[in-house]
């Protein structure tokens, strides 16, 4: 949304001058007083009248204009109008513009998202240069990345409160995705090792508008998506998104079938306090894809359409989220935000993977043709994660000791529960591996082989239980030292307690610090030094098992410089930033000198990123847009402990998994007059290895998109082409398969604005 900026009509400040003065500002006090204080606010400006008489309507209005001026807020005309540079983000818990963050931040704009066509948040990271993705990394489910080389399948936040549970998110009800670069557990706790992915939600403002997009493609491609924003009264309003998206694939048998309604309510908007109450539901029904496996380190030569799972294979994903917020605005300089969410998401998959069998020639290489045999795996699992999360950040600024301050604090309680299991069903184990011996080529793979009965009646086993708290306290402070120079120091305090079935209860206390210099000559240029840490525990996925759990966090920490400027009066961002992402005491699984005996989890491995990234997000004329962004990483496993394993040893030195050494991602639009738009884009990058396999190698590849639209005040036309060279491309990897990426592809999208 664009909140214009607020200008008191007769008073300086949020707040005529009786109140101003009525009580002291609640600068530093601790949260739970910070409350109270703003109760007794709340009392006492119910009960206090202005020094002026009011004796007339237009008097009223002007009292209400002095006290809380009026805000004119609106955002769905507005998403071409902030283009892709992106505006403010909340990354840093307050709005913020991305140049006053020490740090590498990224905002995926609304307008970007809707030139590309992007409707997953898979898609959407493919903006950022140097992201990668993970299929089924740790027999995860759902959306799987990497930042700078480290996981961040635990990084994700909807509206900076944690978003972990495991599934496929889509963006129809989805603004904005801001992207932290570097150690952030200050502001996010556990996790963050490469940064964080922050996605933010669409919200009521005061403006009727709405819009709706139906969308068919290539590979029966269907999807339809509806937007509405109603004003029910002076600064109430309410937003629906609906989304319904079926679609077959360039993979043969795949499919997606999802459905997702959100609707949020907000009153008081702009206005002292404001309130707001949403829920989101998102729903999938998809085939799963576990590509391809690896044949003499790369992978296996077949047509990317050729898919080796089975027809009745498929991925459920249920998604439902409520939050209510409160905004209390106790003048122009202070705030408090507090946020309450229940989360609840299941999933369940079964999931086909291919083994080819092959036979070996004298040098060691796999020989097989299309008449090979392809056996198939199975992995039948699901789980349950139920969140429920209480968040409060408190910002203010003030001047003190000479000094002006901005500070933010906050607190947060988390307790989530989460089940795990796998499938079973009540054949034998001959049986089950008769059905995944059959007969089945590497040529020609049959989706519909039969099975026999009583294969598919799946039923719970290995059930795993984990009831996780977090409790967490954090305080920042941005101090202006002189015109130019700016110093921040922040601290987190967080106690990470998880219980499980199979593991006696582990508490996990940890501080977290984050510190940065900035050095701003001119309104639009900013030098920067920071220094943040991070921690992940191995309970942090509720993966653990009584060999991890009380083996203590590991540590990481991120250094950098770097430089933002906003150029062409503002119209053009462009960042750089030379870094270095440790990670000091990796989990290991050392070995004692009697061979015969079992290894035990050490921290004894460490690793390290290093590189340069440099990103443009804006409008060059215009009638010429871009965002482009490039990354060039070093990265090296440095330890691997004395008595590590041998494949563990086999690693030191090399290269961690899913790191590219360069990347490359562009897009530019250019309009052409009466309507007329077209733009352009590619996404480049190295090769990679798949995380704990150091051997299979991706091929780098380079992808180019495309796009004509029309465009007039009430409706819109768009062809968005992907992979327009058709290029083979292999985007997502796991140690046992790699997916190949989208065919050419071609999508057109006719929208009416109302």
């Amino acid at each position: 949304m664009k909140f214009p900026s607020i200008k008191p009509a007769a008073a300086s400040g949020f707040l005529p001058a009786p109140l101003k003065n009525a009580s002291p500002r609640p600068a530093l006090l601790p949260l739970g007083a910070m409350v109270v204080a703003m109760a007794f606010q709340l009392e006492a400006h119910a009960q206090t009248a202005p020094d002026t008489a009011v004796t007339t309507q237009k008097d009223v209005q002007a009292v209400k204009e002095t006290i809380l001026p009026t805000i004119t807020v609106k955002e769905a005309r507005d998403r071409e109008a902030k283009g892709y540079q992106g505006g403010t983000t909340r990354v840093g818990k307050t709005a913020e513009l991305a140049k006053d963050i020490p740090q590498s931040v990224t905002v995926i704009s609304g307008q970007l998202m809707f030139d590309r066509g992007n409707d997953t948040l898979k898609e959407a990271l493919r903006n950022i240069a140097g992201l990668t993705f993970n299929a089924g990394e740790g027999g995860r489910i759902g959306d799987n990345i990497n930042i700078r080389g480290y996981s961040a399948a635990n990084d994700l936040f909807l509206d900076n409160i944690r978003d972990n549970a495991q599934y496929n998110r889509d963006l129809f009800n989805i603004e904005q995705v801001d992207v932290l670069r570097g150690s952030a557990s200050m502001l996010f706790g556990r996790g963050s090792t490469g940064g964080v992915v922050n996605q933010v939600s669409k919200k009521p403002f005061l403006s009727n508008q709405g819009e709706a997009q139906v969308t068919v493609g290539t590979d029966n491609y269907k999807r339809g998506t509806v937007d509405v924003n109603k004003v029910l009264g002076e600064n109430t309003a309410v937003r629906i998104n609906a989304m319904k998206t079926d679609a077959d694939s360039y993979r043969d048998t795949v499919s997606t079938d999802r459905t997702g309604l959100a609707a949020s309510i907000g009153t008081g908007i702009g206005t002292r306090d404001e309130f707001n109450l949403s829920h989101m539901h998102l729903n999938y029904d998809d085939t799963p894809d576990f590509g391809t496996p690896w044949v003499n380190k790369k992978p296996m030569d077949v047509p990317v359409s050729r898919f080796y799972g089975r027809s009745s294979d498929f991925q459920k994903d249920n998604a439902d989220i409520t939050t209510a917020s409160w905004v209390h605005r106790f003048d122009k300089d202070t705030t408090l935000t507090t946020a309450l969410r229940y989360s609840n998401v299941e999933r369940e998959l079964h999931a086909t993977q291919a083994r080819l069998v092959t036979t070996t020639d004298a040098t060691g290489n796999a020989v097989w043709n299309n008449n090979s045999q392809v056996n198939r795996g199975n992995h039948w699992r699901g789980g349950q994660d139920k969140t429920y999360t209480l968040q409060s950040d408190f910002a203010t600024k003030f001047d003190a000791g000479g000094l002006r301050h901005n500070f933010v604090a906050g607190g947060e309680y988390a307790k989530e529960n989460v089940q795990r299991w796998t499938f079973a069903n009540d054949l034998t184990a001959a049986q089950n591996a008769a059905v995944a011996n059959a007969p089945n080529s590497a040529g020609n793979p049959n989706p519909d082989s039969p099975l026999p009965a009583g294969y598919l009646d799946f039923h719970k086993t290995n059930p795993g239980s984990f009831d996780g708290t977090n409790l967490s306290l954090y305080a920042q402070d941005t101090l202006e030292l002189t015109k130019h120079w700016k110093v921040l120091g922040g601290v987190r305090f967080d106690k990470f307690r998880v219980e499980g079935n199979n593991f006696r209860p582990v508490d996990f206390n940890v501080w977290s610090y984050r510190t940065g210099l900035m050095y701003q000559p001119l309104e639009n240029h900013t030098y920067y030094a920071s220094y943040g840490t991070s921690f992940n525990p191995t309970t942090e996925g509720y993966t653990a098992n009584p060999a991890t759990s009380e083996v203590p966090p590991e540590k990481n920490r991120n250094i950098e410089i770097g430089a933002k400027w906003d150029l062409a009066d503002g119209d053009v961002s462009l960042r750089t930033s030379i870094f270095r992402s440790e990670k000091t005491n990796e989990r290991n699984t050392d070995l004692p000198t009697n061979s015969g005996a079992s290894g035990a989890v050490t921290l004894s491995g460490a690793r390290h990123t290093d590189g340069i990234e440099i990103e443009a997000a804006g409008r060059i004329t215009p009638n010429w847009e871009v965002f482009g962004s490039a990354a060039w990483f070093r990265a090296e496993i440095d330890k691997v402990g004395i008595n590590a394993n041998a494949s563990t040893q086999d690693t030191l030195g090399k290269r961690p998994g899913n790191t590219p050494t360069h990347a490359f991602s562009l897009w530019t639009t250019y309009k052409l007059g009466g309507g007329w738009k077209i733009g352009g884009g590619l996404e480049s990058i190295s090769d990679r290895t798949p995380a704990d396999n150091y051997v299979n190698i991706a091929p780098a590849y380079t992808r180019f998109d495309a796009l004509i639209a029309y465009e007039q005040e009430n409706y819109y036309v768009k062809l968005n082409i992907n992979n327009v060279l058709n290029e083979k491309i292999y985007d997502t990897l796991y140690r046992g398969f790699l997916v190949p990426g989208t065919s050419r592809t071609a999508q057109l999208s006719v929208g009416l604005k109302f």
